[in-house]
C-alpha cells in the first residue's frame, strides 16, 4: 500500500535512534537546487511498485522472471512485502530485483515474519534488515533525485493492530470464526515474552524498529522541502483503504495485505496498491486483483509504474474496489447484507431488527464488474463454464450440492405471476426479459437481456453501458424476476443460474416467472409493444 503526498498523516514524531547503516535523507544536507546542478537532466528514471509477490508460488516466480527489465537499469522498484516466509526465496527475489534495478526499496510483510517457536518474529525482522543491508536493498527513508525533481521515499515498518478496526462487526449470520482462529499470523508468528498480536503490543514493537532507521523529527522537518513524497508499508494505513467487512471472504480479516488493486484518494492523499497476489487469485478473481494493466499487461509483465522523472506521478488507474468506492462511497453500518461468496458457508441468523440478506445495496453494480474489461470478460466466461458444467452433471446424474452452500440456496426459486403483481405495486424489483429471438411485446419497464446467447456477454460492454445495465438490474430490494419463453423453461433456469453467479447472488434470489411471458400476459401485467425489427444493443 502506497501513501502519497502527506507523510504527516501516517507518522507521529519519533525519537532519534542509531540503527542500520543506510543512505538515508536524515544525513544529507544538500538542497534540491544544489543537487540538481550535478545531475544529468537527460536521464529518465521510473519508480515501480509491487506487493504481495508470494514467489513461493511457482507461477508467481515465473511471472517475476518473465518481467520486462530490458530498460530498468536506472529505475527504482518498491517491494511492499509478502515475498515469502522462506529465507532462500526472500534472498533470491531481492537479489533478482537488485541485479535489474538501480535501487530497490523494501519493507517486510506478515509472511516474512512467520517462523518456528525457536525463532521469534522480532528476531526475524532484524535478520531481514541485516540481509537487506548486505544486499544493498534500502529500508530507510531517503530520496530519489533526477534533474530538478526529487522524491522523498519513506518505507514504514508495520504490523496489524486490533485498534485499527473501528467498524462494526457482521450481524445476522452464524459461522464466522474469530480472527485468531482463521488468520495464519496468529499461529505462525512467535513473539518475545510480553509481546502479542492480540493486544497490539506486537504492532508497537515493530513500529519501534522504525526509530532505528531514521531521525523522524528531522525527517518530518525536511518533508516540507519536497513537493513529491511517497511512503509505503505492507499494511493498510487507514481503514478507508479496505472494503467493508461484509464484502471480505473472511469478514474478520480486516487488516492489510488485502490483495486488491486500489487507486483511491482520501483527504487529499492518493493510495495505491498493486498486488501480484497468489496465482489462484489472479485466475479466480482477477478483476479485483488488477490495477489498470497490472499484473497482466501485454506483451510483457511488469510492476505498476508509480512515478516518471519527466511526467511525475502516474495517471490514475482503474481498480475495481477503488472505482466502486468512488461511485458509491462506503457504508460500514450495513452489516447484515453480504454477497454470495461471503454467505457460502454461513447460516442466516435473524434477530430483532435484523433480517440477513444476500446481495448488494439497491442500485449498486457488483464490484467485480468495475474491474478492467479484459479481466471481467475472462471472469464471466469462467462463471459461464461452471454453470454449463453443472448442467451437464445434472443431466448425467452426477451433480452434488456444494457443502458450503446453505440448503435451498443453490436452485432458482420460481415465482407466480400473481406474486409478481404484488411486488410490482411495491416497486422494489427488477424484471429481466431473457427470451431469445424476435419479440414484439415485452413486460413494461423490463431489462432486455436475451439468453443464453447474450447473457454471459454483458461483461464485455463498454464501461458506461455496463454501469447503466448493472445498476438497472440491481435496482430495488426485491428479487430479480426473469421472464422467459414458456416453451423453454430450462433456458430460463440456465439464465437464472448464470445471472446469479455473475451478480454474486444466491440462485434462489433470481426467480424465473412460472409460465414465462404467457403467464405475465394472462395476469394482466403491463406490457409494452416493441418495433417489428428490434435494435440489437449488443
Amino acid at each position: 500500500m502506497f501513501d502519497f503526498d502527506d507523510l504527516e498523516r501516517a507518522l507521529e514524531a519519533k525519537v532519534p535512534a542509531a540503527g542500520y547503516a543506510q543512505d538515508d535523507c536524515s544525513s544529507r544536507g544538500k538542497t534540491e537546487k544544489a543537487r540538481a546542478k550535478h545531475v544529468d537532466h537527460t536521464k529518465v528514471v521510473r519508480i515501480w511498485a509491487i506487493s504481495d509477490l508470494h514467489t513461493d508460488d511457482h507461477h508467481n516466480k515465473e511471472w517475476i522472471e518473465e518481467m520486462n527489465t530490458e530498460s530498468t537499469a536506472d529505475d527504482v522498484i518498491i517491494v511492499a512485502g509478502d515475498i515469502s516466509h522462506k529465507w532462500e526465496i526472500i534472498t533470491e527475489t531481492l537479489t533478482f530485483f537488485k541485479e535489474r534495478y538501480a535501487r530497490v526499496f523494501y519493507c517486510p510483510g506478515n509472511h516474512e515474519l512467520w517462523g518456528n517457536a525457536q525463532e521469534d518474529s522480532m528476531h526475524r525482522l532484524h535478520q531481514l534488515l541485516q540481509l537487506c543491508n548486505k544486499l544493498g536493498v534500502e529500508t530507510a527513508p531517503t530520496e530519489v533525485s533526477v534533474g530538478d525533481r526529487c522524491v522523498l521515499i519513506v518505507p514504514i515498518l508495520s504490523w496489524h493492530h486490533p485498534q485499527w478496526d473501528v467498524e462494526p462487526e457482521i450481524s445476522g449470520w452464524h459461522g464466522l470464526l474469530p480472527v485468531d482462529q482463521m488468520l495464519s499470523d496468529y499461529l505462525l508468528t512467535h513473539w518475545p515474552q510480553g509481546t502479542s498480536i492480540k493486544d497490539g503490543s506486537a504492532a508497537l514493537a515493530v513500529d519501534k524498529v522504525n526509530d532505528q532507521l531514521a531521525d523522524w523529527d528531522h525527517l518530518l522537518t525536511r518533508r516540507r522541502d519536497f513537493r513529491e513524497v511517497l511512503s509505503f508499508s505492507h499494511f493498510l494505513p487507514r481503514v478507508e483503504n479496505n472494503p467493508e467487512k461484509r464484502y471480505l471472504t473472511h469478514p474478520n480479516l480486516v487488516f492489510g495485505h488485502t490483495h486488491f488493486g486500489y487507486d483511491l484518494e482520501v483527504d487529499g492523499v492518493r493510495y495505491v496498491q498493486a498486488p501480484l497476489s497468489m496465482s489462484s487469485e489472479r485466475h479466480s478473481r482477477g478483476t479485483t486483483v488488477a490495477l489498470g494493466d497490472f499484473p497482466d499487461g501485454l506483451p510483457f509483465s511488469h510492476p505498476f509504474m508509480v512515478w516518471h522523472s519527466r511526467t511525475g506521478w502516474a495517471p490514475k488507474s482503474q481498480g475495481a474496489w477503488s472505482a466502486y468506492v468512488e461511485r458509491y462511497g462506503r457504508r460500514p453500518d450495513v452489516t447484515w447484507l453480504i454477497p454470495s461468496y461471503v454467505a457460502d458457508g454461513l447460516e442466516p441468523a435473524p434477530s430483532a431488527g435484523i433480517t440477513p440478506k444476500v446481495g448488494w445495496l439497491p442500485g449498486r453494480m457488483p464490484v467485480w464488474l468495475f474491474g478492467p474489461k479484459s479481466q471481467r470478460i475472462q471472469e464471466a466466461a469462467a462463471e459461464s463454464r461452471k454453470i454449463s458444467e453443472r448442467l451437464a452433471k445434472e443431466a448425467a446424474g452426477t451433480y452434488r450440492r456444494n457443502k458450503n452452500h446453505a440448503p435451498g440456496t443453490e436452485e432458482p426459486l420460481p415465482i407466480e405471476a400473481s406474486e409478481v403483481g404484488i411486488l410490482l405495486c411495491k416497486g422494489n424489483i427488477a424484471v429481466i426479459d431473457v427470451r431469445e429471438g424476435e419479440c414484439f411485446s415485452r413486460p413494461a419497464n423490463c431489462i432486455e437481456l436475451p439468453h443464453p446467447s447474450k447473457t454471459n456477454h454483458f461483461a464485455a460492454l463498454p464501461d458506461d453501458e455496463l454501469l447503466d445495465l448493472g445498476e438497472r438490474i440491481m435496482a430495488g430490494e426485491g428479487p430479480r424476476i426473469l421472464v422467459g419463453d414458456p416453451d423453454a423453461p430450462a433456458s430460463c433456469r440456465h439464465a437464472a443460474l448464470l445471472l446469479a453467479a455473475l451478480l454474486r447472488l444466491w440462485p434462489r434470489d433470481v426467480r424465473p416467472l412460472r409460465g414465462g411471458f404467457k403467464a405475465w400476459q394472462a395476469q394482466g401485467l403491463p406490457v409494452t409493444k416493441v418495433a417489428r425489427e428490434p435494435i440489437d444493443v449488443w
